[in-house]
């Protein structure tokens, strides 16, 4: 691409449509240094630019999305609960990816189900799978803040166990690809397939290439593959996050109804628009 730091043409606008076409073509395209995370321009390559692949990429093959992000983004990596859904995407990056790392936010409270059905699907999927550990560990974050936090202030207990984890892991990248879907919650409802977000003071790429599926497209492409399901999917579980936090539901009722059902909530924090940093509670006991 031909433009300055911070500088976008009409060049590097070419640039990205070309690199949509090839992915689109079944290629990855050349991986574009530019896209590598930075604050010095206040990202403005990468805010425009991904702006301009989610208008080329929005409607097209979820495959293919992931491919033009794993092949132009120059240190990427996707992100998974290997909950309910989770062998979807993870299917996907090991056909037309497989380089590509999986990051796991092990918060030390998930079924024993997820980590065994984590092990399975890096078996039988081939993905290499990176665990993420909270600063704290269960017994220091009770002696910190009190026993059983996520019954009294769940949002401390998300950002302490999953949305601070995840910002310590993707320093060490340029972007990330999520199983995020628009009709999964309202807040999800405008996820576009490719953004730009800010983590301290570097721009990422954000990249949901299942943004558009419906219900039945998931399922489908479960079939069609044979994938291994969640045992808790066959109890009811049909969205599953941390053991203390996660219920069945019946079949009425919406997918993400079991999540912190006392207080009204359905997002961690991962997924929901200007991550926040959280506070120095965050920090790594001295």
């Amino acid at each position: 691409m031909t433009g300055g730091p911070g500088t976008v043409t009409p060049e590097d606008r070419a640039a990205v449509s070309a690199s949509v076409a090839r992915a689109l073509e079944g290629d990855l395209p050349e991986e574009d240094d530019r896209f590598r995370a930075g604050g010095d321009d206040d990202g403005r390559f990468v805010r425009a630019m991904a702006s301009e692949a989610a208008a080329h990429l929005e409607g097209k093959p979820a495959e293919r999305i992931v491919a033009w992000a794993a092949g132009i983004v120059p240190r990427f990596a996707v992100t998974s609960s290997f909950g309910a859904e989770s062998a979807v995407l993870l299917h996907m990056v090991s056909r037309v990816a497989p380089q590509v790392p999986v990051i796991f936010l092990d918060t030390d409270f998930h079924f024993s189900e997820t980590i065994d059905y984590r092990r399975r699907l890096a078996r039988e999927l081939g993905v290499t799978v990176l665990d993420v550990r909270p600063a704290l560990s269960p017994a220091q974050q009770a002696a910190r803040l009190g026993d059983r936090l996520f019954d009294r202030d769940p949002d401390t207990c998300c950002a302490l166990r999953k949305t601070e984890p995840l910002r310590r892991a993707l320093t060490n990248y340029d972007g990330w690809a999520t199983g995020v879907r628009r009709v999964q919650t309202p807040e999800r409802a405008a996820t576009p397939v490719v953004e730009a977000r800010r983590h301290d003071d570097r721009w990422l790429v954000k990249v949901a290439p299942l943004a558009g599926w419906t219900d039945d497209d998931v399922v489908g492409y479960q079939r069609r593959f044979e994938l291994p399901v969640h045992p808790l999917v066959r109890l009811g579980y049909r969205s599953i996050g941390c053991r203390p936090c996660t219920t069945p539901v019946s079949g009425a009722e919406d997918a993400r109804a079991g999540r912190w059902v006392a207080f009204g909530k359905t997002e961690c924090g991962l997924h929901l628009p200007g991550d926040e940093e959280v506070d120095r509670l965050t920090t790594t006991p001295g």
